[in-house]
């Protein structure tokens, strides 16, 4: 782990200890519940105010004047004339990680800051556009909103924390748990409405909104390159330094991820397809037509890519232009069979909610007189065992056919739920995360594109035992895949089967080691390779089980 993710580690210990202590101390003295509240605003103003202090403590940012192309210092001098905006300072940090970042506390000590990666991937116009985004964040005020925003879920978990030591109260602390998770997602909702807030800004200024579209999709690309590529280093670099200095980009692109314009998350999608706006828009039209995309968004920090050029769209249509990239603007969401494959998806969750729930508050409900139904905990269980047989039924339908890759990408419909049943015969061409040798997700390539395969185990090490006993030996061999294709923030086939013809070394003169290279000259043999996944039967036998305890609790066995 490199300087930067040790530091930023050390950083969240010591917050959540600080925090834990306090709250601990102050729980102990019997403190009123406004000292919990107090406490929190003292901390979270503490942050807000060293955090950008702490930031050019952890990043190496190079502040020198001639570090920032003199074209894009020269764009935000006038931007900020224009606007009446104090100028922020500038710097650049030297990764090759494309992303870029403001920070600070108000609009006089604002910091604009943008990686060499970014530099050298986009045009002048494009990283005109993420700098015009990165300054409408100074101009929106966002670094004090997000500051307060973040306040209030840490407010709702002191009252949980205060409110769940007195058993008459124990309602109103589940109810204050409930608002805090509740208030996470609220956050993470405005801190993406933020996003489209910064995206308008920098293209009602440049007057060019394609600029930051194909800015945006060469940034995602670029993440997802220098991701791979300092993967690979780590296990394959030519010397120690260049391991180590591998670690330390991936620690940087993490962080970064979290404060840039673009995330890691769902730009993996768009590597599956080649460079040009035509494919890219295709890999991205299931976003914006199924409503299982606008579900998995609720758990980011930005939204996603194919939203916001959706959004940018608009504005080239209001300003007369044509957008970059040819997103369909009347294609709307299709809902249909969404309730039933909802349904589907919560409903054992549902149950297994309303058991933990009831064997938390349960005490308290029958002490304000609620009586729940007799063996209510038992048919808990045999709905929660029936439940989730029939979500894995399901999720595992259809009969295997033979399909291209190519083919898969433009099917609309599929999603986690609603999954398609396919044969895929093609070449593995590496680890879906390259590599990485303890990954058990894999690539596949046929003649019309590229798919992750992802290896589902429902034991505990059953993917690293795939990944170490198997992945790695199917790496650049032909192979046979059954599956069933699904769809979430990125195209996966979850494998049923895999085989494949694979080579092997046998004894014979010499000694042959797991390292030995490509000129050994150990006798080779081939054999067939078959892996089978046993996620859904095992799944099966879990829910099995918990119908046959509430089963038995019901005629008293349990």
């Amino acid at each position: 782990m490199g300087f930067v993710g040790r530091s930023l580690l050390v950083l969240f210990a010591l917050y959540g200890l600080v925090f834990a202590v306090g709250d601990a101390y102050l729980l102990h003295g019997q403190a009123p519940i406004w000292s919990g509240i107090v406490f929190v605003a003292v901390l979270i103003s503490i942050q807000y105010l060293v955090s950008p202090w702490l930031i050019e403590l952890f990043f190496s940012i190079h502040w020198e004047e001639d570090a920032v192309p003199a074209q894009q210092r020269a764009f935000v001098e006038n931007l900020c004339r224009e606007r009446g905006i104090p100028m922020p300072r500038l710097g650049v940090i030297y990764s090759g990680t494309p992303n870029a970042f403001a920070f600070g506390r108000l609009r006089r000590d604002a910091r604009v800051v943008m990686t060499e990666g970014l530099l050298k991937v986009l045009s002048d116009d494009e990283a005109n556009a993420v700098l015009a985004h990165e300054v409408g964040h100074i101009a929106h005020y966002d670094f004090a909103v997000m500051a307060l925003a973040a306040m209030g879920p840490l407010l709702l978990y002191q009252i949980y924390v205060w409110t769940d030591r007195v058993n008459n109260l124990r309602i109103v602390s589940y109810a204050a748990y409930l608002a805090y998770w509740v208030g996470r997602f609220l956050v993470l909702l405005l801190n993406r409405t933020r996003e489209y807030g910064a995206d308008h800004f920098s293209a009602e200024v440049t007057r060019e909104p394609s600029a930051l579209s194909s800015a945006l999709v060469k940034i995602c690309y670029g993440i997802v390159r220098e991701t791979s590529e300092a993967q690979r280093l780590v296990l394959h670099g030519s010397s120690a330094d260049e391991k180590k200095d591998a670690k330390r980009s991936l620690q940087f692109g993490h962080s970064l991820s979290l404060m840039g314009i673009a995330a890691a998350s769902g730009g993996e999608a768009l590597t599956l397809v080649s460079n040009t706006p035509e494919a890219a828009a295709k890999v991205m039209r299931w976003d914006l037509v199924n409503p299982w995309a606008r579900f998995y968004e609720l758990g980011s920090t930005h939204p996603l890519t194919a939203m916001r050029l959706k959004a940018l769209n608009r504005d080239s249509a209001t300003m007369g232009q044509r957008g970059a990239y040819p997103l369909p603007e009347g294609a709307r969401v299709s809902w249909a069979g969404f309730p039933v494959e909802f349904l589907f998806w919560v409903a054992p969750l549902a149950c297994g909610f309303v058991l933990a729930s009831y064997l938390w508050i349960g005490k308290s409900l029958r002490a304000m007189g609620y009586q729940p139904p007799q063996h209510f905990v038992a048919w808990l269980l045999i709905a929660l065992g029936v439940t989730w047989a029939a979500r894995i039924a399901f999720r595992y339908r259809g009969s295997f056919a033979p399909v291209q890759v190519g083919n898969l990408l433009e099917d609309m419909e599929v999603s986690q739920m609603r999954p398609r049943a396919v044969e895929l015969d093609g070449e593995i061409i590496g680890h879906g995360i390259p590599g990485a040798v303890w990954s058990a997700d894999l690539v596949l390539q046929d003649s019309t594109g590229m798919m992750f395969l992802y290896y589902r185990s429902s034991i505990p090490f059953g993917r690293l035992a795939f990944a170490l006993r198997s992945a790695d030996r199917l790496i650049g061999e032909r192979v046979k895949v059954r599956g069933w294709y699904r769809r979430g923030l990125k195209p996966y086939v979850e494998v049923a089967r895999v085989e494949a013809r694979v080579s092997k070394a046998r004894k014979g003169r010499g000694m042959t080691t797991l390292f030995a290279g490509k000129d050994a000259s150990a006798p080779i043999e081939y054999e067939e390779l078959v892996e089978r996944s046993y996620s859904q039967w095992i799944q099966l036998g879990l829910s099995a089980a918990c119908v046959a305890l509430g089963a038995m609790w019901l005629l008293g066995l349990a």
